[in-house]
């Protein structure tokens, strides 16, 4: 790669500032929502499905922890479903289910309406507008080769030349590289990128105590108009980017007429597709690398036969899903698994418990990559399965595939303090020390 490319590719990647490390820390992210520290969920997760395949209370009322409504609004009753059947049901059944419930919550307000939060002809519609870029020929083609590839590269050859013998891949490659890869992907470049993935974020969720709402709606207004020049920018001079593949594309009404999608359509895509490529990859990869240091034989047999690995990453969102809950609406009385549900309750679909149905899976607590292959949730399910989840199984891929072709026998590091699958609605490994030789 041409020096100048890769230092422009270094400035998107790292910074030393304290601020935008925090985006990457586990621990006090668990913390700001009333997680324990340094506690694994696990097992307590697992213990639910035992109580009730459908439950009244939140998740987290039935683990004994503060919180847990997810912020929803003016909703009556609150219900988590825990078994896969339960589950499968929320996924499906997403007019009755609805994922409308995100519009109650102050978080979702703050980004905009998303397909996230849609339902029926118009979730289809716009979803299908986005679909072709995300699809998976043009992932193994396009994306890898634009963008996915070159950053692993940078990564890799970043912890080759620092000549350490340790590292924690967690900061040195997980949480650089899907940030690096989505932000560059609608048309950013250098520290601008790492710039306007603090802004989003500090704007959707604030970070930290002592993070105002004047702090907040200035990172909102800063978003804005970076993502204004960007799309005014691809009007006058359409690039190779995902913002102007969403302007190329049209959007066909009920009526069959079509039209573009509006410049607040394409704000909430990009911010949708930042949010979710880039949290939930980085995370999602540290637990897939841990859940294969920590079985030897399955990093050796991945390294060994790389076809392999997708499997590996597979496995690892069934056995631990870096997020483990998310929100709906009941809009209408129905019963779920013999349980009565009224309409205007919110709904929680655990996945993790789902994904650890003894009825589904055998032995599900084992992380095992050779197992009888069943439909994980660990996408989630249905009309709201994720729409970039071919981009970040190829990140995770690749950034395996890279690891094992520079460092084949690499392995967690004995001497360091063990890593903690922490966190809650987010969960995601601590770190992942590693010895590299």
């Amino acid at each position: 790669m041409a020096t100048k490319v890769a230092e422009n590719l270094e400035a998107a990647l790292f910074s030393d500032n304290p601020e935008y490390q925090a985006m990457f820390d586990v621990n006090q992210q668990g913390i700001n929502a009333g997680s324990e520290q340094g506690k694994d969920y696990t097992d307590d997760l697992d213990a639910l499905l035992t109580k009730g395949a459908v439950q009244e209370g939140s998740m987290r009322q039935h683990l004994g922890l503060p919180g847990g409504t997810f912020d929803m609004k003016d909703t009556d009753r609150v219900f988590t479903f825990y078994s896969y059947r339960a589950n499968e049901i929320g996924w499906r059944e997403n007019t009755l289910i609805s994922s409308e419930g995100y519009q109650k919550m102050s978080i979702v307000q703050m980004v905009g309406p998303t397909i996230l939060s849609m339902v029926g002809k118009q979730h289809k519609r716009l979803r299908a507008t986005a679909q072709p870029l995300f699809k998976r020929p043009r992932v193994l083609g396009w994306w890898n080769a634009k963008y996915i590839q070159d950053t692993v590269d940078v990564l890799l050859d970043r912890i080759v030349r620092s000549g350490d013998s340790r590292c924690d891949l967690n900061s040195e490659l997980c949480a650089p590289l899907p940030m690096a890869v989505v932000t560059r992907a609608i048309g950013l470049q250098g520290s601008s990128v790492i710039d306007f993935r603090f802004h989003l974020h500090r704007s959707s969720f604030g970070q930290g105590a002592d993070i105002t709402m004047e702090d907040r709606m200035a990172s909102f207004q800063y978003v804005d108009r970076v993502l204004n020049d960007m799309v005014e920018t691809n009007l006058r001079e359409p690039g190779d980017n995902v913002i102007s593949g969403l302007m190329d594309n049209d959007v066909t009404e009920d009526d069959g007429s079509k039209r573009k999608l509006t410049k607040e359509e394409i704000f909430a895509f990009c911010k949708l597709v930042i949010f979710a490529g880039g949290g939930t990859t980085w995370r999602q990869l540290g637990i897939t690398l841990y859940a294969l240091l920590s079985n030897y034989q399955f990093w050796e047999a991945c390294r060994d036969d790389r076809t392999l690995i997708e499997q590996s990453v597979d496995e690892s969102l069934r056995w631990a899903a870096t997020d483990p809950v998310f929100p709906r609406l009941c809009v209408e009385d129905t019963e779920v698994e013999g349980v009565f549900i009224p309409a205007n309750s919110q709904i929680q679909l655990c996945l993790h418990t789902a994904n650890h149905d003894p009825e589904v899976f055998e032995n599900p607590k084992a992380y095992d990559i050779f197992r009888k292959k069943e439909h994980h949730m660990g996408f989630g399910f249905g009309p709201h399965r994720c729409l970039g989840m071919d981009v970040a199984k190829q990140e995770m891929v690749l950034a395996i595939n890279g690891l094992m072709d520079r460092f084949p026998n690499l392995r967690l590091d004995p001497d360091a303090p063990a890593p903690i699958l922490g966190g809650l609605e987010h969960r995601g490994m601590t770190a992942i020390p590693v010895v590299l030789s």
